[in-house]
C-alpha cells in the first residue's frame, strides 16, 4: 500500500503533461470535416467548388472526378439551386437527393451557412448537385456574387429556383430574366467555342411554397407556366434562353413539414429527359466552368449602398450636354435659384454652351460676360447693318469697349477665343441659358430694326408715292387709256382697288383698268400698234381671237407715236426691275436666310398662317389663287352648276358676284413668331412681348397662341387667369363668356374671310413666290 503522501502528491499533478511548446488548436475546415466524416464511414459531405471571390477550389479535371468519387467516363447531369437566403435551398437538396442526410450544411443561425458554391454527387441518379449562395444576403460584393451565380446557371442542365413566400417576388423575375439575357449575349458564344453543341440554356423549375395563399393553378384557358411567361413579359424580361420553364407550387400548413414529393417527381422527369440536354462527362463540366471563370473574371466596381434616396428630393433637371443632374432641391426654380452642378460640363456644338469672358477683365479678377453680336450698343439700325456687312460681328465689353471685330483687318484676323476672350463651358439646362442663345439672334434683331424703320417710312410715304407714280404713268400713257385717277373699280369684276390693295392694269385693247385676274391673257393688238403679245382683258381676248385686226374699245388711236413713249417706258422699267431683283433682292434674301434662327419654320413648309390658315402672298397672287379655285369648282360641278344659273357665268360677271362677298383686303405677309417659330399673318401676331427662353430680351412679335400661355405677361394671360379666379371664387361667369365669345367670333371672321380662296393655296404658292418679311 502506498503512503498517504504519495496520493496527495498525485492529486496535485496536472492531468496532461506537455513538455513541448504550446500550440493553438486549428479550426477544422470543410475539407478536413469531410475527411473526418469519411474516416468515420458516414456519407460524404459537400465540398467547396467556388469561393466567394469566384476562385475554383479544384485544380484539374482528375481531381474533380476524384472529389466526386466517380470515373472519368461516367455521364452526369448538373442540377443547381438558386433562391434568396433563408429560403431552404440546402435543406431542399438534402431532402430531394439525399433522403434528408445533411450533405449540404444547414444552420439555424442568422448568418448564412453557404458562402460560394458547394458541390455533391448523387451517384444513383447520376446527378451533380450544386448548392449556391443565397440572393439578398448581406455582402459587400453583390455584383460579383451575381456574376458567379450566372456562370453556375450557364453550366447547369436543370435549374431549381426555390422560393418560400406567399406571393412571387420581383427579385425572382429579375434574376431569371437577367440570366436569360446573359446566356444569350455572352455564355452561348463562349460555350460553343469549347465544343458544346447545345445552344439552349438549362430547364428551369420554379419551386414555390406558400402557407396561407394558393399557389399558381393551371386552368383550361391558361396554364401556370403561361401565367409566369406573361408576368415576365409584363416586366420586360425574356426567358428565350431556357429550354423549358415549369412551375411547381405547394401549400404547406405552417405546423407541418414540407412535402417534397412534387418537386422530386418533376426533377426525375427532367433528369430522364435527354431530348435537349444529354448527360456529360465530369471533365466537360469542369472545363466549361473553368473556361467561363477565366473569360468573365474582370474587376467589378461595387457601388456602396446609399440609404438616402437622392432622387426623391433632388431636382430632376438634367444637363442636355453632359446629362448630369441638378444638385439643388426640388422647387428651387420657384425660389429664384437657377440649376446648379459642381461638376464640369462637356462642350457640344449643337448647344453652343460656351460662355465668353473678357480676357483683360478676367486677368484683373473680374468675370465680365461678353457675347458676339451683329451690332454695337451705340450704333443705330442702319449704321449697325452697314458695319455688320463690312466688318462682321462685334464683341463689346462694358469696361473695355469694343474688343473684337470679325473682319477688323483685310487678312490675319484671329478668332476671339485665341485673342480677346476667356472661354468657360457651362451646363445647358432645359429652359435656361437664354443669354447664350440670345447671341445667335443678334443679326435677326438688326434686320428687325431695319424692317421696322422701313415699314414706318413706307406707311408714311406710301400714299404720296403712289399718287406721284400714277401721275407719271398717266403722262406716258396712250391717249385711249383711262387715267389712273378715274379708275376706282375693276372694269370687269367691280372690285375696289383701294380696299383690296390690288394693283391696276390697263388693257392694251380697250384701255380700261382691270385687275390681274380679269386681264391675264396676252395677244398682239396690231390695230393699236402692239405687234408683240401684250396684256388684254377677257372681252378683248375673245374679240381678237375672232378677228385679229379688230380695234377693241370705243376710243381711237391717234398715231404710232401715241404708244411709242409707253413702249420705251415699259422696256426701261422692266430692265431696271430685273437689275434690282438681282442686285438688291437676292443679296437681301441671302442675309435674311443666314440671320434667321434655326427653330423658325422654313418658308417652303409654311404656305399659310399657322393659326387662321390664311394663304400668304400679295393681293394679286391671292386673287389669282382664288380665281383658279373657282374655275376648278365650276368644272367639277359641270351640268349641275349650269342648271342652277349664275354660277356658270363669264369671267367678269362671275368674278363680280363672288368677289363682293369675299374681297381680299391687301397683302397677307408672312411673319414668324419668336416663341414657337411658326409662320403667322399680321392679324394673328399683333402682340409684342419679350421671349427670354429663346433669347429675345426685348419686345418682339409673338403669335396669339403663344401670347396666351400662362407664364406669358400679356393681357390675354391676365384675362384668362382672372376668369379662372372668378370661377373658383364663385363670381359671375359673364365676363368669361364674353371673352370666349369674342375670341371665337374673331376666329370665325378670320376663317370666313379666307374660306373662298383657302382651297387654292396650292395654286397660289405654285404660281407665285410668297412674300417674306
Amino acid at each position: 500500500m502506498q503512503p498517504l503522501q504519495y496520493f496527495q502528491d498525485e492529486a496535485r499533478r496536472p492531468d496532461v503533461i506537455n513538455d513541448a511548446e504550446f500550440k493553438s488548436i486549428p479550426f477544422i475546415t470543410t475539407n478536413d470535416f469531410d475527411s473526418i466524416d469519411n474516416a468515420n464511414g458516414t456519407s460524404s459531405r459537400a465540398f467547396l467548388f467556388l469561393d466567394a471571390d469566384e476562385n475554383l477550389q479544384i485544380a484539374t479535371p482528375e481531381l474533380f472526378c476524384k472529389k466526386l468519387k466517380c470515373q472519368e467516363h461516367d455521364k452526369i447531369k448538373v442540377i443547381s439551386i438558386f433562391g434568396n437566403t433563408g429560403d431552404g435551398k440546402s435543406h431542399t437538396m438534402n431532402q430531394v437527393f439525399f433522403d434528408g442526410d445533411p450533405v449540404f450544411r444547414t444552420s439555424t443561425e442568422q448568418s448564412s451557412c453557404t458562402i460560394g458554391v458547394y458541390a455533391a454527387m448523387q451517384r444513383e441518379q447520376g446527378v451533380l448537385c450544386l448548392d449556391t449562395e443565397g440572393l439578398l444576403g448581406t455582402t459587400a460584393k453583390s455584383n460579383k456574387r451575381m456574376r458567379m451565380l450566372l456562370k453556375i446557371l450557364a453550366i447547369s442542365d436543370i435549374v431549381v429556383y426555390r422560393t418560400r413566400s406567399e406571393r412571387l417576388h420581383s427579385d425572382m423575375y429579375e434574376f431569371l430574366g437577367t440570366a436569360s439575357k446573359a446566356f444569350c449575349l455572352h455564355f452561348t458564344q463562349a460555350l460553343q467555342a469549347m465544343g458544346n453543341g447545345s445552344t439552349l440554356g438549362p430547364a428551369v423549375i420554379i419551386f414555390h411554397e406558400t402557407h396561407y395563399t394558393k399557389p399558381l393553378e393551371s386552368s383550361v384557358e391558361e396554364s401556370a407556366e403561361d401565367k409566369l411567361r406573361n408576368s415576365f413579359a409584363r416586366l420586360n424580361y425574356e426567358t428565350n434562353a431556357f429550354s423549358s420553364l415549369r412551375y411547381v407550387g405547394i401549400q404547406t400548413d405552417a405546423k407541418k413539414a414540407t412535402n417534397f414529393q412534387k418537386i422530386t417527381d418533376a426533377l426525375r422527369l427532367e433528369i430522364e429527359n435527354t431530348a435537349v440536354r444529354s448527360p456529360r462527362q465530369p471533365a466537360v463540366v469542369f472545363k466549361a466552368m473553368k473556361l467561363l471563370n477565366q473569360k468573365f473574371a474582370g474587376e467589378i466596381i461595387e457601388k456602396a449602398i446609399n440609404p438616402f434616396p437622392e432622387q426623391y428630393f433632388t431636382c430632376g433637371a438634367h444637363c442636355e450636354s453632359c446629362s448630369r443632374r441638378c444638385q439643388r432641391s426640388m422647387g428651387h426654380v420657384s425660389d429664384g435659384e437657377p440649376h446648379f452642378n459642381t461638376q464640369p460640363c462637356n462642350y457640344q456644338h449643337q448647344f453652343e454652351n460656351k460662355l465668353y469672358l473678357c480676357k483683360a477683365c478676367y486677368n484683373n479678377g473680374k468675370e465680365i460676360v461678353v457675347s458676339i453680336r451683329a451690332q454695337s450698343q451705340t450704333d443705330t439700325a442702319w449704321s449697325g447693318l452697314a458695319k455688320y456687312v463690312w466688318k462682321g460681328d462685334v464683341i463689346e465689353c462694358p469696361y473695355c469697349g469694343e474688343i473684337y471685330r470679325a473682319r477688323q483687318y483685310w487678312y490675319g484676323n484671329k478668332s476671339p477665343e485665341s485673342s480677346v476672350v476667356h472661354v468657360q463651358v457651362v451646363h445647358v439646362w432645359k429652359g435656361g441659358n437664354s443669354g447664350l442663345r440670345g447671341n445667335a439672334h443678334s443679326a435677326q434683331m438688326v434686320l428687325d430694326s431695319v424692317n421696322s424703320l422701313s415699314e414706318a417710312f413706307t406707311n408714311i410715304s406710301g400714299p404720296w408715292a403712289k399718287a406721284i407714280s400714277d401721275l407719271l404713268a398717266d403722262k406716258v400713257a396712250p391717249s385711249y387709256w383711262r387715267p389712273n385717277q378715274e379708275i376706282i373699280l375693276c372694269h370687269a369684276c367691280k372690285r375696289n382697288f383701294e380696299k383690296t390693295g390690288m394693283p391696276k392694269h390697263h388693257c392694251r385693247g380697250c384701255g380700261e383698268g382691270f385687275c390681274h385676274t380679269c386681264s391675264q391673257h396676252k395677244l398682239p393688238v396690231p390695230a393699236r400698234g402692239w405687234l408683240q403679245p401684250v396684256r388684254v382683258c377677257n372681252d378683248c381676248h375673245q374679240q381678237l381671237q375672232r378677228k385679229s385686226d379688230a380695234t377693241p374699245g370705243s376710243k381711237p388711236t391717234n398715231d404710232e407715236g401715241d404708244i411709242l413713249v409707253r413702249k420705251y417706258g415699259e422696256t426701261i422699267y422692266n430692265t431696271i426691275s430685273s437689275v434690282a431683283a438681282v442686285a438688291i433682292d437676292y443679296p437681301k434674301e441671302m442675309i435674311k436666310d443666314s440671320a434667321r434662327p434655326s427653330y423658325w419654320v422654313p418658308d417652303a413648309e409654311s404656305p399659310s398662317c399657322f393659326i387662321c390658315k390664311s394663304v400668304f402672298g400679295s393681293a394679286e397672287e391671292l386673287e389669282l389663287g382664288q380665281h383658279a379655285s373657282k374655275q376648278s369648282t365650276t368644272k367639277a360641278n359641270g351640268r349641275d352648276s349650269r342648271s342652277g344659273g349664275g354660277a356658270s357665268g363669264g369671267g367678269a360677271s362671275g368674278g363680280g358676284a363672288s368677289g363682293n362677298g369675299s374681297s381680299i383686303a391687301g397683302d397677307c405677309r408672312r411673319h414668324h413668331c419668336r416663341r414657337c417659330g411658326q409662320a403667322v399673318c399680321s392679324d394673328c401676331s399683333k402682340r409684342r412681348m419679350p421671349v427670354p427662353d429663346r433669347g429675345w430680351l426685348t419686345d418682339v412679335r409673338v403669335c396669339d397662341s403663344c401670347a396666351c400661355v400662362p407664364h406669358a405677361s400679356s393681357n390675354c394671360s391676365r384675362s384668362i387667369s382672372s376668369a379662372i379666379s372668378d370661377a373658383i371664387n364663385g363670381a359671375d361667369a359673364e365676363d368669361t363668356t364674353d371673352l370666349q365669345s369674342a375670341t371665337s367670333e374673331r376666329r370665325r371672321s378670320s376663317q370666313s374671310s379666307n374660306c373662298d380662296y383657302r382651297n387654292g393655296n396650292c395654286n397660289a404658292s405654285d404660281d407665285a413666290k410668297a412674300k417674306t418679311e
